[in-house]
């Protein structure tokens, strides 16, 4: 679930940052620069776990503060396909449910990769799983297990000018950088309560 990676990048330090240590000062600015920023192809940064290399800083002219290059290893929360992981059901629609790890809220459970005998019941705004007579509800906060079937990458970044015609808007959602598409189709799957 979370992996460490390496990273190198030129970062300065401000002169009130000058007080502490370099190291402790670095760090201070890679969280504030990396920390919950999703990396493309790499995954949602969460805190420096180590400084590798520090170069002798610099001081451009006429700037007060040191330019560092620095490599280091930043904690990286990326599941690998088929990991089992566990979170809470944020919300539910026709399209299937999304969850949440609290840190990480980009989980999607497609209708397709329910259990069999899944439906959507639009009353009461939650999926139904019709098990041997029963009905099972997904219920809005509760635990589920679930695994990840692929990690999904979108550049976000800035679309360029198109050159002679006129953009049509803003689009009314954003759709996340970094996501995870995800299936409670199998055994010891779905919610915790049903397998207690």
């Amino acid at each position: 679930m979370f992996v460490l990676v390496v990273l190198q990048d030129t970062l300065k330090i401000v002169p009130s940052e000058f007080r502490k240590s370099r190291q402790d000062a670095l760090k201070d600015e890679i969280n504030a620069k990396y920390s919950n920023r999703v990396l493309h192809d790499i995954g949602l940064c969460m805190v420096v776990h180590d400084l590798l290399e520090i170069d002798e800083g610099f001081v451009q002219h006429s700037e007060g503060w040191i330019w560092v290059k620095v490599k280091f290893r930043v904690i990286v929360f990326r599941p690998f396909a088929d990991e089992i992981l566990v979170g809470r059901i944020r919300s539910a629609s026709p399209e299937g449910i999304q969850v949440t790890m609290g840190f990480f809220d980009d989980i999607q459970i497609p209708a397709d990769q329910m259990p069999v005998g899944s439906e959507f019941n639009a009353t009461e705004g939650v999926w139904v799983w019709r098990f041997e007579g029963n009905e099972l509800f997904l219920d809005l906060d509760e635990p589920i297990r679930f695994r990840v079937l692929d990690s999904l990458f979108l550049d976000v970044s800035p679309p360029r000018p198109k050159v002679g015609g006129m953009d049509s808007g803003i689009p009314a959602s954003h759709p996340p950088p970094y996501s995870l598409m995800c299936s409670i189709n199998g055994d010891g799957l779905g919610l915790l309560s049903w397998w207690e």
